[in-house]
């Protein structure tokens, strides 16, 4: 961080230029949003730091978050694919999951919309359980 090599990171340049800082004195602490990258430098000797992951939300089913487990498993699986299967995965993924709306299964009967429409707590632990069964094969 105090000497970037630009001509191997050119972009850097630019995440520096909206980059915020903060210097914290004895006593202080900061909040930092979910999944904001960041950089921590002690400026004294002897420092300590306390990272705490808090999960403001929990899945339908009451369980913690469990987006980077997901990650996790797409790095594993989809990652190595060929190229064009990965933009396949990342076509279903934009439809199931980051575009997923209200109006695009309003035509679909609520009760057979499945994982399309709200997943309650009992759809999640069905959901779950396949999802058990597949990783212990």
């Amino acid at each position: 961080m105090a000497n970037p090599d630009f001509e191997r990171f050119p972009r850097f340049r630019d995440a520096l230029a909206s980059a915020l800082v903060a210097e914290l004195e004895p006593g202080d602490a900061i909040y930092i949003p979910t999944l904001w990258w960041h950089h921590v430098q002690s400026l004294a000797k002897y420092n300590i730091l306390v990272n705490y992951w808090w999960k403001g939300h929990v899945d339908a089913a009451g369980g913690a978050d469990t987006a980077l487990n997901c990650l996790l498993h797409c790095l594993l699986t989809l990652k190595p694919l060929p190229a064009e299967h990965r933009q396949v995965w990342k076509t279903i993924f934009d439809h199931y999951v980051f575009s997923a709306s209200a109006e695009s299964v309003e035509h679909i009967p609520e009760y057979v919309r499945g994982v399309l429409g709200e997943i309650s707590p009992e759809l999640a632990k069905q959901v779950k359980a396949f999802l058990v069964t597949q990783l212990q094969r």
